[in-house]
């Protein structure tokens, strides 16, 4: 029985990594930063000549020494996987690995979980020093468990995420520098948008944190609901590695749809038990519509891009059986139906937090837009992450191009309201334009379809 559950691939990359110098130079490297934190915080407290507890003291130390390694995962985890698929192609043994009878998923997860037994041996090569500072009083334990709970959970994103860069790139050089380049803008974004939440809060405002789904959660339904979250966020992660390990990577996009929908499902449940809860003072206008434009304008920037698949007439693709092929046609109708799901949770809100028929047609015509653009930027590139790319290129661009013009505006309102071709800024602003713009998203989104419909055309009869 044993035999059975046990993973070959998991077994040879624990074994390959496990025999190498660099391992454990990583690890003695590692270990060093360590101490070397623990002896520079010693110092520099001591030398302060404030008047501090033991307890206190090993408190200070074990906050310093928490984030210094945790720092250390992050950085090293996605190097463990970056190279776990691209290191196969390059030696010349990546057709005998998908020669076996291993499924492809099954292949995957031997890679996550090699790098992830390395990430606990990274974490536990640290509690020496942890044990030290228990012994001295002042830590909880409760806080420790947790703190090296997200610890862990950080690593296994991070070696999840790199592992799908992994196995998309073609080249180990190319799959770092994707990774750490992404991970890099997603550090930078996160410290903007901790820096804007800080000021507003600082200065009395609140409107950040108003729309967040987790508020008012009870603490038992909060963790319930990460755990959740973080589940489907690997499950889908490492979904997207397995199929582009397939001959075609759209045989198996149904799944990483499920599993996306799954999560969408999960951030308007969240939604709906934080106004069940009357988190909010006064009630909040287009709650439901605000969460679901947020998670929708997310999915549709991936759903929409791709090498779009020819051969049926546009109204084919509406059928639900072309779900299971994972184009950019198809597309439409699997963000239609997350957009449905929406609109039917907000019929479980209060009355006074309910959005009106208006805005969900404003938020219909925004997600017809997105995909007519995706579309169009896939016929003209042909490659996902190309399109991707231009696609969220032409919306930072015309964003930041309206932002330069507010600045130098007299009526910066008489311009803010271009922003929806970007994001749907009309429902944080009144509702009187959002059927004004629901026709110009379905003006704008044929124009896009038409042109890009066209360009693909041209292209299959070349």
């Amino acid at each position: 029985m044993i035999e059975r559950l046990e993973n070959p691939v998991f077994r040879q990359s624990s074994r390959q990594r496990m025999r190498g110098a660099r391992t454990y130079g990583c690890l003695v490297a590692y270990l060093l930063a360590l101490g070397l934190v623990v002896l520079i915080s010693y110092d520099q407290f001591m030398a302060a000549g404030v008047p501090r507890s033991t307890a206190g003291l090993a408190q200070t130390l074990f906050e310093t020494l928490v984030a210094t390694q945790w720092f250390l995962v992050a950085f090293i985890t996605p190097a463990l996987t970056t190279s776990a698929i691209t290191m196969e192609r390059e030696q010349r043994t990546y057709d005998l690995l998908i020669m076996t009878p291993l499924s492809r998923l099954a292949i995957v997860w031997g890679k996550f979980a090699s790098a992830l037994a390395f990430v606990v041996v990274l974490i536990l090569c640290g509690m020496p020093l942890i044990a030290v500072l228990f012994l001295m009083g002042g830590i909880d334990t409760g806080v420790m468990l947790e703190r090296y709970a997200g610890m862990l959970l950080t690593g296994a994103l991070l070696a999840a995420f790199g592992l799908m860069m992994s196995a998309i790139c073609s080249t180990t050089t190319l799959a770092n520098v994707l990774t750490y380049g992404i991970l890099a803008s997603v550090y930078f974004a996160g410290i903007v948008f901790g820096i804007a939440l800080v000021l507003s809060r600082a200065f009395g405002g609140a409107s950040v944190s108003t729309f967040w789904p987790g508020l008012g959660l009870n603490s038992w339904q909060f963790w319930l609901l990460t755990a959740v979250s973080v589940l489907l966020t690997l499950a889908i992660l490492l979904q997207v590695a397995a199929n582009y390990l397939l001959p075609d990577a759209r045989q198996g996009a149904w799944k990483t749809r499920l599993l996306t929908a799954l999560l969408h499902l999960s951030s308007l449940f969240a939604a709906m038990l934080t106004a069940k809860r009357a988190a909010f003072p006064v009630p909040v206008p287009n709650y439901t519509a605000i969460v679901t434009a947020a998670s929708l304008a997310t999915i549709a920037l991936f759903a929409s891009t791709g090498v779009p698949l020819g051969g049926k007439r546009w109204w084919q693709w509406l059928h639900p059986r072309s779900l299971r092929v994972g184009t950019v046609q198809s597309a439409l109708l699997y963000l239609l139906l997350l957009l449905l799901a929406g609109v039917i949770a907000d019929l479980f809100l209060p009355a006074k937090m309910r959005s009106g028929p208006v805005v969900w047609f404003y938020l219909a015509g925004y997600v017809w837009w997105i995909w007519a653009l995706g579309y169009f930027a896939s016929a003209v590139v042909r490659n996902r992450w190309g399109a991707l790319f231009l696609l969220v290129g032409m919306l930072y661009l015309f964003a930041q191009m309206v932002y330069n013009v507010t600045v130098f505006s007299d009526r910066p309102d008489d311009w803010l309201f271009l922003l929806n071709f970007s994001a749907p800024v009309e429902l944080f602003r009144d509702a009187h334009s959002c059927a004004l713009w629901s026709i110009a998203y379905v003006a704008l989104g044929l124009t896009a379809a038409a042109v890009g419909s066209l360009i693909h055309r041209k292209r299959e009869h070349a």
